[in-house]
């Protein structure tokens, strides 16, 4: 470091703060060894003094609080004696420094008159005559002089700071955290664990805005895969925190049974949607039994139908024969004789779940589940605007809108769709997937949120 930037570091230190720092740190000592006498006399302390089951008990946390605040008095102790060497080395510096600097600026001074002194100028023969010599030889020495007044000046201030810098070095020295093993310096492991619990923090505060957005908005796979990330993070947090000794056992149970959850959830969208798959194959197969020449497969016709009459109920909801009757597989009728509603499966297409990345799918492949045929991000697009559409039923038709968002809640994507499906295929969606899905969300508006809210705000304490 160049001697400006010494100086600069010494202006701006302050002895007054210096000497107070010194003082608190006498203050915590003297505290200290107060406290460590007073635990003193309970360690030891007779029979007839304290009686009672709890006394070992007590003598030994007494022992143990004493012999850790004894090794916190020696280093407080040793930092305020080495601040009372250090405050008079420190004075001195800026003594040496300000005589230094006020000698270098005569000596500048000097430099500038010695310059500015007449140079011995020739006569018309072009000879210096002798006082004229006299004047280059006066102007050589005061320049001369000067210089080693500027000098001198220098190395009085550059020595004044390398008196500082070994008083300075032995104070760090002294009071280095390397000279005592007192459990107030921060090791690698304490630094690690700092470095989590504020990863930790942070993504669950990021989780539990995402958790809210997904109580809202639910199914919507671009919220769900933030949340799970989100939780991934904050889990592994968490265990590296509770096995460094921090952290809260809790914590990492919520944290792994939250996950296991959102597995269960992408367990319960697979089934449906491989039903749903199903439903769809079984239509078409069906509808091109059925197809009648020149016309489009209309029909979705199971059991042993060929050659009995076909009832209507047999055509499903919405079909209209004019006239009425029944007729048989084996009759001609034209295209005008019957309407036959949609099957919802023939329509139904698989949209990208939360887990459905490149990868993924391509494992999922191999276990023969299906390839999302919508993208990730326009599922999004489609999952919001059914998740905005679900609303719409909050006030009309309550007890649909509860079905939809506990079905969805509960890791049915698609809800209307796969619940058309099963319809259509004579099925349903069984009522322990809306129970599962109210079981969701009171986890995640319970532990995930008021838990995790009141652990960050220090309202709720580490449970270990």
């Amino acid at each position: 470091m160049s001697d400006d930037a010494r100086l600069g570091t010494l202006n701006k230190a302050s002895v007054d703060r210096i000497q107070q720092a010194q003082r608190d740190y006498q203050n915590i000592a003297t505290t200290l060894n107060d406290t460590i006498a007073k635990l003193a006399k309970i360690v030891e302390a007779g029979a007839e003094s304290l009686q009672g089951a709890y006394v070992e008990p007590l003598k030994k946390d007494a022992q143990s609080i004493k012999d850790d605040l004894s090794k916190a008095a020696v280093r407080y102790d040793d930092c305020a004696s080495e601040i009372s060497k250090y405050i008079p080395e420190l004075e001195e510096a800026k003594r040496e420094t300000a005589a230094a600097l006020s000698a270098e600026e005569s000596a500048k001074s000097a430099v500038s008159s010695a310059n500015a002194r007449p140079d011995g100028q020739k006569g018309p023969d072009g000879v210096l005559p002798p006082e004229e010599q006299q004047k280059d030889t006066d102007k050589q020495r005061a320049q001369e002089e000067a210089g080693s007044q500027l000098t001198a000046a220098k190395n009085k201030l550059t020595a004044a700071l390398d008196a500082l810098d070994v008083a300075g070095k032995r104070l760090g020295d002294a009071v280095s955290a390397r000279r005592y093993d007192d459990g107030l310096t921060d090791t690698w492991k304490d630094k690690v664990n700092a470095f989590f619990a504020e990863i930790s923090k942070i993504f669950a505060i990021i989780g539990m805005v995402l958790a809210v957005l997904c109580l809202i908005f639910p199914g919507v796979n671009l919220l769900i895969l933030g949340t799970v990330v989100a939780g991934v993070i904050t889990l592994i947090a968490d265990s590296v925190l509770l096995a460094g000794g921090e952290g809260s056992v809790l914590d990492v149970v919520l944290g792994a049974v939250g996950l296991g959850l959102a597995g269960v959830g992408a367990a319960i969208s697979l089934f449906g949607k491989n039903l749903a798959n199903s439903a769809r194959t079984l239509n078409n197969i069906t509808g091109e039994m059925n197809a009648v020449p020149g016309r489009p497969p209309r029909l979705n016709l199971t059991g042993d139908w060929n050659g009995r009459p076909i009832q209507l109920d047999d055509l499903g909801p919405g079909a209209v024969r004019p006239g009425g009757g029944n007729v048989t597989v084996t009759q001609q009728f034209g295209p005008g004789d019957f309407h036959v509603p949609t099957n919802p499966a023939s329509g139904w297409q698989n949209t990208s779940d939360w887990f459905n990345l490149p990868g993924i799918n391509n494992l999922l492949g191999r276990f023969g589940q299906i390839t999302p045929e919508i993208g990730f991000f326009q599922s999004t697009v489609i999952q919001s605007r059914a998740a905005f559409g679900m609303w719409g039923n909050l006030f009309r038709n309550p007890g649909q809108f509860a079905r939809e968002w506990s079905g969805v809640i509960g890791g049915m994507d698609g809800f209307r769709g796969l619940s058309s499906v099963m319809n259509a295929v004579g099925g349903s969606i069984s009522p322990y997937w809306f129970v599962f899905g109210g079981f969701n969300a009171l986890f995640t508006f319970g532990p995930g949120l008021i838990y995790s809210g009141g652990r960050l705000e220090e309202w709720i304490p580490d449970v270990n």
